[in-house]
C-alpha cells in the first residue's frame, strides 16, 4: 500500500501543478481580454471560451486536490459526537458511497466525452471532449484516493493482534 500511497502522491503534485497552470492562464487571459477590449478596442473572440473551459478544468481538478487532502466540506461536527470505532464505521460507509458515486461519475463522464467528441468549440474550434474528460481524470484520481482512505479506515479497525503477518 505504500508504493500505491506514493502513486497517488505524484498524482497529487502534478494535479496540483496543473491547478496553478489554469489559475494563472485564467488571470492572463482575463487581463488580456480586458486591456485589449478597453484600451486597443479590439476584443479577443476566444478568452471568454477559454476563461470558461479553463475554469471547469480548475474546479474539478482542484475538487480532487481538495479530497486528497480531505478538505471539502464535512459534518464534523456529527462525527465528533461519536466514539473512535463508531466514527471510523461512518467514514467507512460514507468512502463506499463516495466510491460507487466515483465509478458512475466516471462511467458516464467516459460517455459523454466519447458522444460529444465530434463537436467543436465555437471560438476556438476544439473537440468539446477535452471539455468534458476532466470528469473522468479527476473523478478517476479521487476514486483511487477513495480506496486509499477505504484501506486505511479498514486497516485501523482491525486490531493489531489480528492482523495477518505478510
Amino acid at each position: 500500500m505504500h508504493l500505491f500511497s506514493r502513486i497517488i502522491d505524484i498524482f497529487d503534485r502534478v494535479f496540483q501543478y496543473i491547478l496553478i497552470f489554469f489559475m494563472v492562464e485564467i488571470t492572463l487571459v482575463i487581463s488580456m481580454s480586458v486591456v485589449s477590449r478597453y484600451f486597443m478596442n479590439s476584443p479577443v473572440y476566444w478568452a471568454e471560451e477559454v476563461t470558461r473551459y479553463s475554469f471547469v478544468w480548475a474546479t474539478f481538478i482542484g475538487a480532487a486536490c481538495a479530497y486528497r487532502q480531505k478538505e471539502l466540506v464535512s459534518m464534523s461536527v456529527v462525527l465528533n459526537a461519536l466514539s473512535k470505532i463508531n466514527r471510523k464505521r461512518v467514514l467507512l460507509v460514507l468512502e463506499l458511497i463516495v466510491a460507487a458515486f466515483l465509478v458512475v461519475a466516471i462511467f458516464f463522464g467516459t460517455s459523454m466525452a466519447v458522444v460529444v467528441k465530434p463537436q467543436l468549440a465555437v471560438s476556438t474550434r476544439v473537440s468539446l471532449a477535452w471539455l468534458y474528460s476532466v470528469v473522468p481524470i479527476s473523478c478517476g484520481f479521487m476514486f483511487l484516493c477513495c480506496l486509499e482512505n477505504i484501506y486505511t479506515l479498514v486497516r485501523d479497525m482491525v486490531p493489531a493482534n489480528r492482523r495477518a503477518v505478510s
